[in-house]
């Protein structure tokens, strides 16, 4: 899928999928702001209910963030309790 002028999906598509995909892994994992994840879904997910229910932005991305580099570094076979629980630290 390639269009005039813009990225292709091909090239992005996995990018997409990994955001959003993390995202989502770090809501549902996160005791705190996994009981709001269904009531977010529910109010369509936008902006105002994700900081009402989950919390600011910029406080959500920095911890966002810190677990996907959890996730990366336990990917790369340096966390023994990952590979033995498939649970992250």
């Amino acid at each position: 899928m390639t269009g005039e002028g813009g990225p292709s999906l091909d090239k992005e598509f996995n990018l997409y999928y990994l955001n959003w995909w993390s995202i989502t892994h770090f809501i549902f994992e996160h005791p705190q702001y996994k009981k709001h994840a269904i009531e977010l879904t529910a109010r369509g997910g936008d902006l105002k209910a994700f900081e009402e229910l989950i919390g600011p932005i910029d406080k959500i991305q920095l911890e966002w963030h810190a677990h996907v580099r959890r996730i990366k570094e336990a990917a790369t076979g340096k966390d023994r309790h990952f590979w033995k629980t498939g649970q992250l630290r």
